[in-house]
């Protein structure tokens, strides 16, 4: 065994070793550990598991179909999140090997305190799996397999969608940019179409359930009523105009998905502290030299959940703006606005926090269009 396998080794133990303490902070009946996550809810009311995208069906209705009991049903759909954890970080080891990056860096993904709490919580790593899987085929101009995993990622969480005019900047012409497109639409239909045959009321009311959402942990409840639907047009517009913007500098394939995803948390009405795992594998493989101001929005990030069940330390109620849940929040989204507008214009906040180019891994690769 060479240093290289026992390193990866050792690290993929650690991250699986943390999610397990994840994972038995939601575990049913044990005393002490009464922690919420989403996926032991939909146990007890496997309706909701329709108002989440379709992937989440995958996860749980076969842990349904097995389960007497909430506790095995949380050991089935941990050892799928599992399996799709490890597949993430070896994706993560491999896009450091492109980067040129020390393998150590994967530990800030599982030593987040946002990992801890939210590893085992949705599905959220599995998301994570497609989107890593669909950048690095990109990375290395595999379309057709990058474009499979995208369309996987957006049955999952729908927002990656967003990622893919940022490929197209980076492909030749418009016959491989329209085949991309297809393909990672196809995918997507492919895994949703079996629902929607057998039951479309059930599958739309993943889309009705979202279009009557309320402002949930965003900044908006400090603008706007927390079910005020302007919320659902200001944020789709904001997104707009916020990919626009990344699109416009055609900057490094990997530096724009994380743009692109710090701006799709910072202008949605809602941004429920999960969604800060789709940040952390960006904090990996892009080479941030100084990591404190994504430590301290991760630790705000974490208190989030702490005081939602805790009257006492929300006000009584964590969704108004009075509350010091939405402060906590409110915090957390300007510190990623501070490293979007450093991404963004690095001119401007002179932290040091620029990250590792491809030339200066002694690379070049597709995506990579801009130099220091």
């Amino acid at each position: 065994m060479n240093e290289s396998s026992a390193a990866d080794k050792l690290i993929v133990s650690l991250i699986v070793a943390v999610f397990c303490i994840s994972l038995l902070q939601k575990f049913p009946d044990v005393v002490g550990l009464a922690f919420y996550s989403d996926l032991v809810n939909w146990y007890y009311s496997p309706l909701v598991i329709s108002m989440n995208a379709v992937m989440a069906r995958f996860v749980t209705y076969p842990a349904l179909m097995v389960a007497h009991n909430p506790q095995t049903y949380v050991i089935v759909t941990g050892l799928i999140l599992l399996v799709a954890l490890v597949l993430s970080v070896h994706m993560l080891l491999k896009l450091l090997r492109v980067f040129g990056l020390q393998r150590w860096r994967a530990l800030i993904f599982a030593l987040s305190p946002s990992f801890i709490f939210f590893a085992y919580y949705n599905i959220d790593v599995v998301g994570i799996l497609f989107i890593l899987s669909a950048l690095y085929f990109a990375l290395r101009e595999r379309w057709t397999v990058s474009a499979v995993s995208l369309g996987l990622a957006v049955a999952t969480k729908v927002f990656p969608f967003i990622y893919i005019p940022f490929v197209w900047l980076v492909q030749r012409d418009w016959k491989q940019r329209i085949r991309y497109a297809s393909v990672a639409f196809l995918i997507w239909l492919v895994v949703n179409l079996p629902f929607v045959i057998t039951n479309f009321s059930d599958w739309y009311l993943f889309v009705t359930v979202q279009g009557q959402w309320g402002i949930e942990d965003s900044w908006m409840i400090f603008v706007l009523p927390q079910m005020s639907e302007i919320s659902h047009y200001l944020s789709y517009l904001l997104l707009a105009l916020g990919v626009i913007d990344i699109l416009r500098r055609r900057m490094p394939l990997e530096r724009a998905w994380f743009a692109a995803t710090l701006v799709f948390v910072l202008t949605s009405f809602k941004f429920p502290p999960q969604y800060f795992l789709y940040l952390l594998p960006y904090v990996v493989i892009l080479g941030f030299d100084r990591l404190e101001p994504f430590l301290l929005a991760d630790m705000l990030n974490a208190l989030i959940i702490v005081t939602w069940f805790t009257p006492w330390l929300n006000a009584g109620n964590p969704l108004a703006a009075s509350s010091p849940t939405q402060w906590i929040g409110l915090a957390r989204e300007l510190l990623l606005l501070g490293v979007l507008v450093y991404v963004l214009r690095p001119g401007i906040l002179k932290w040091s926090l620029q990250p590792v180019s491809f030339e200066s891994a002694g690379q070049q690769l597709p995506g990579s269009t801009e130099t220091k």
